[in-house]
């Protein structure tokens, strides 16, 4: 595993990332929160596996130049309401959702079930919905 690698970068365990109903999407989330963390995101993570995922927040646009494996991306409102899903996001491509306070990339495929409006958060009781249970 590479220092770079997405679970190294965010420096917390990842968590489910479930719907509103409990339904899991991802089983293992990592959340990008810190600005090294978004900048680099998933660049170094080659290895990615089909449940795992990183939420990186603050942020309204992705972009897939230098990756290695195929993303797709949901953009998500500050409830963690589904704006917009480009799966899979092609690569050298740049995404992005007008009002997006969050945005989850995955291995494509994984999010393409998602549809504008549905709600998605990190469960846990250190995190939230986008924009709750930030460390300040």
């Amino acid at each position: 595993m590479g220092p770079l690698r997405i679970d190294r970068l965010t420096g917390n365990a990842p968590v489910p990332l479930v719907r509103a109903d409990g339904a899991v999407v991802l089983t293992r989330c990592h959340t990008a929160r810190r600005a090294v963390a978004r900048t680099l995101g998933l660049l170094f993570t080659p290895d990615l596996a089909p449940d795992e995922g990183v939420w990186l927040e603050p942020c309204g646009s992705v972009h897939a130049v230098g990756l290695r494996a195929s993303v797709g991306c949901a953009f998500l409102d500050r409830q963690g309401r589904v704006l917009r899903v480009v799966d899979p996001l092609p690569r050298g491509r740049v995404a992005a959702a007008r009002g997006a306070r969050a945005v989850v990339e995955a291995p494509a495929g994984v999010l393409a079930a998602l549809r504008p409006g549905e709600v998605l958060r990190l469960a846990g009781a250190e995190h939230g919905p986008a924009g709750q249970g930030r460390r300040r």
